[in-house]
């Protein structure tokens, strides 16, 4: 019912409606006129790898700030209004707990990140000229579940650990712009200074579509971005790691009489 939880989940689906009108006007329009097909393509349009890996990248940036106001609702308020207490005083293990908060949130990434992308795969397949789209690029099926789940599988890491241990609104959103907005920035800025590139893998987002790219099979070893990406597989598993260690430690201290 609150209001910017509904302006962000517009957000999210008018690209996903813009995406699917370009894919629709161009598959109509090919015909009559090669050239405007390419025009199309400078827009991302083409269903590569490439274009979906965009696309979900602005969707998780959506999915993002959605996640920073919804977190002290979906964990924060049972810090606060003792609602752990409650569930953990039912037929329910401490890991159930957890692993349910860890599904809803990943179902909600899954639901703005990876469905729409899974819904443009289909249209684009379907409107193509035949069905060899699907058949000659099925790493592109692969990458979007894969870079979908990733993203689910950290976000609803860090969340659930940030909410737990910082389960009021405000203090949650100063933290999580910390995560996503200030490392990033003073990355770019030690980057300068220090003459490292080393200093981007701060940047948690940037690691992520590191992942991402590897799921496309878009990685390029020549670039200076992408030659970090081994880094990136170490540092996200690791972050993932200590989310988990944190959220387990925060519930286990709740006292639960049964």
């Amino acid at each position: 019912r609150r209001k910017i939880f509904w302006i962000l989940l517009a957000l999210g689906l008018l690209n996903f409606l813009f995406t699917f009108a370009i894919i629709y006007i161009k598959a109509q329009l090919t015909v009559q006129n090669p050239g405007f097909g390419r025009f199309l393509d400078q827009v991302k349009v083409t269903g590569t790898g490439d274009a979906f890996l965009e696309f979900q990248f602005a969707q998780g940036t959506v999915t993002m700030l959605l996640l920073a106001f919804a977190g002290s609702l979906l964990i924060g308020s049972d810090y606060q209004q003792a609602g752990l207490t409650f569930y953990l005083s039912r037929r329910i293990d401490k890991r159930h707990y957890v692993t349910g908060k860890l599904l809803a949130i990943g179902s909600l990434v899954l639901l703005i990140t990876t469905v729409p992308a899974l819904l443009l795969y289909l249209e684009y397949g379907m409107l193509s000229s035949s069905l060899d789209y699907f058949r000659e690029n099925p790493r592109v099926l692969f990458g979007i579940l894969g870079y979908g789940v990733v993203m689910a599988v950290v976000l609803s890491l860090l969340l659930a650990a940030i909410a737990s241990w910082v389960p009021r609104a405000v203090p949650l959103v100063m933290t999580w712009a910390c995560v996503f907005l200030l490392l990033p920035i003073l990355g770019e800025n030690l980057r300068h200074i220090r003459d490292n590139r080393m200093w981007r893998l701060l940047s948690l987002w940037r690691d992520l579509r590191m992942l991402g790219k590897w799921c496309f099979g878009s990685l390029d070893a020549g670039r200076d971005e992408d030659q970090l990406a081994y880094w990136s597989a170490w540092i996200v598993p690791a972050v993932c790691l200590l989310c988990l260690i944190l959220l387990i430690r925060r519930v286990r201290a709740v006292e639960v009489v049964r």
